[in-house]
């Protein structure tokens, strides 16, 4: 029976049969933990402690005494040092029988404490462990990623935290059979890191055309592991190419967003190792509005640095791309088509007027492409 007193606390009444099972029990409990105060062999008063603990959860109690435990081994967790609250959480973890107040005061607390409790309590529902999942930190989603069989809201919650060491674990988790639509999530985790990479190549259950995929986002050695493993062949990675080149589209360039990511870097390289990176594919790079692998191609056509491609795209007038472009013997129609594109990246809400576009063409036909060499060359040296 429940009462309050004067200052509107609540106190549980119990019964001369419920203190005759009861108090016995938080009687070992004080008894354990004054061991551990004075005792200089804290092992021996921490396992004292912990089977005191113990005997309160298996004991027979009623649910006024259920609550009442709950709340001492509460406050007992909140004042305990690191060992015992360690201990009392791998005790815990492993039952079936635990308050629910006590289970999430523990899978809350600092990841060592945690730990057991969100790998292996059977008692924390799908709520329980996104609610944890949104509340904390990487040590808790990296070990949640960890956990037998969560449930997929629970993986996708996991792999929207973008976390590489979370996204490892759910790869590397043997109990998880994933669905097509989480390894597509966790495909683009993989083409941002190749530790993450690794752990996706070597998922249990990897499509093959999910790893060709991957090939042009890695690096060379993970590539090779790819083409060994997967028997890819050469127009399969070409295909992969095209697909990944679809991928860099930006919607407008800004002063602190122009430098291409090491991806787009990367297929840059490789372009331009087989002589690709042609007038009419710089003009289609832009018409895809992919403003950052532009800068990463013509870079590698121009020696140019990513800076001063993209003061030239800004330029009015055009002079320094008209300049590029002579010197690299881009036609005029393509020098063009390169002007205005860039404007439609850097400049989208300005229209191109006719003078400037004038201009810009007048400039273009002034330059020979000697003059146009000297003059990006000094570019460059400086």
């Amino acid at each position: 029976m429940a009462y309050k007193d004067k200052e509107g606390m609540t106190y549980i009444e119990r019964t001369s049969q419920e203190n005759d099972a009861f108090d016995p029990l938080l009687v070992n409990l004080h008894d354990s933990l004054s061991l551990y105060r004075f005792n200089p062999n804290k092992d021996d008063a921490v396992s004292a402690i912990i089977a005191s603990v113990s005997e309160i959860l298996d004991a027979n109690l009623s649910p006024s005494e259920q609550g009442l435990a709950s709340d001492i081994l509460v406050g007992l967790i909140k004042q305990a040092e690191q060992d015992i609250r360690v201990s009392l959480s791998e005790k815990i973890a492993l039952r079936d029988n635990v308050d629910s107040a006590l289970l999430n005061f523990l899978a809350y607390d600092s990841i060592d404490v945690a730990a057991p409790v969100l790998l292996h309590s059977s008692l924390l529902s799908e709520t329980d462990l996104i609610y944890i999942i949104e509340s904390k930190a990487q040590d808790h989603w990296q070990t949640i990623a960890q956990r037998k069989n969560i449930t997929d809201n629970v993986t996708n919650r996991l792999i929207e935290k973008n976390d590489h060491k979370t996204a490892c674990n759910i790869l590397k988790n043997d109990t998880l059979d994933l669905p097509e639509d989480i390894l597509k999530k966790l495909h683009v985790v993989a083409t941002e890191n190749d530790e993450v990479a690794g752990a996706f190549l070597d998922y249990k259950a990897l499509p093959r055309a999910m790893a060709v995929n991957l090939y042009w986002h890695v690096s060379v050695a993970i590539r090779q592991s790819i083409a060994s493993k997967f028997n890819v062949k050469d127009s399969e990675l070409d295909k992969a190419l095209e697909d990944c080149v679809q991928d860099f589209s930006d919607t407008m360039l800004q002063d602190n967003k122009i430098k291409p990511s090491n991806m787009m870097k990367n297929v840059a390289d490789q372009y331009f190792e087989s002589s690709m990176i042609t007038d009419a594919f710089l003009v289609s790079a832009l018409r895809r509005r992919q403003g950052r692998f532009f800068i990463a191609l013509f870079s590698k056509r121009s020696n140019l640095s990513y800076n001063v491609i993209w003061n030239m795209m800004r330029q009015i007038g055009g002079q320094g791309l008209a300049v590029a472009c002579r010197a690299m013997n881009i036609s005029k129609e393509n020098f063009v088509s390169l002007f205005l594109l860039s404007r439609t990246i850097v400049r989208s809400s300005q229209a191109v007027h006719a003078e400037e576009l004038r201009m810009a063409m007048r400039y273009y036909d002034s330059l020979t492409h000697k003059m146009a060499k000297e003059i990006l060359q000094d570019s460059i040296a400086n």
